[in-house]
């Protein structure tokens, strides 16, 4: 957990804002004693690629079925 002081929350919080989009919690403190706590927002999940490797495709999965289908008749 980092730490900063009020002032420099007032005076740097890019430095500070850059803590949060690492996911670093930052402890605010107030004449040496802890004052509060900034938690960064939990980043949402993707659903993309989430079920990646999972699956099985056999090498011909694109080849020509040998079927005869009753409309080919």
């Amino acid at each position: 957990m980092k730490t900063a002081t009020v002032r420099e929350l007032r005076n740097d919080f890019g430095r500070l804002s850059k803590w949060l989009d690492k996911g670093e919690t930052v402890s605010i403190m107030k004449r040496g004693k802890p004052f509060a706590r900034v938690v960064p927002e939990p980043k949402p999940k993707s659903l993309l690629g989430c079920m990646a490797g999972t699956a099985k495709i056999s090498a011909d999965f694109d080849e020509p079925l040998d079927l005869e289908w009753e409309a080919m008749k």
